[in-house]
């Protein structure tokens, strides 16, 4: 009896220092990422933009393809990439420049409304 109960505690504890993914939905940090890079579908990539948010500044991954994302084409994606990186935190610092761009320069006046409260939040954050 001894000698199971150890033998099930050593099989426990060996899978305890394996790594699991970020996961957001359920889902991968990769897939989300290759969504919002990949997807011809602006719907498809505004959801992966908000659950890469919701995974936030715990895997690189995420402030890399926000900063990737956050000239895309479409008004509403750009929108849910700048919450993203407003939910990133003070590691989204390196968009600002990105950001201020935006605020002074898109076509959309949602999105520059949305990346100038975005420059403000970020840089109190300092």
């Amino acid at each position: 009896m001894r000698i199971l109960v150890a033998a099930g505690l050593l099989a426990l504890l060996c899978g305890c220092n394996q790594h699991q993914p970020s996961l957001s939905g359920g889902k991968p940090v990769d897939h989300w990422v290759s969504l919002l890079r990949d997807s011809p579908d602006p719907k498809v990539r505004k959801e992966a933009a908000f659950k890469l948010g919701n995974v936030g500044s715990t895997d690189p991954a995420v402030l890399s393809a926000l900063c990737g994302a956050i000239k895309d084409g479409d008004a509403a994606v750009r929108c849910e990439v700048i919450l993203a990186l407003v939910k990133c935190g003070p590691v989204a610092q390196e968009a600002v420049p990105a950001l201020t761009e935006l605020r002074e320069h898109d076509r959309n006046p949602k999105v520059r409304s949305y990346a100038s409260k975005a420059v403000e939040k970020l840089r109190s954050k300092d």
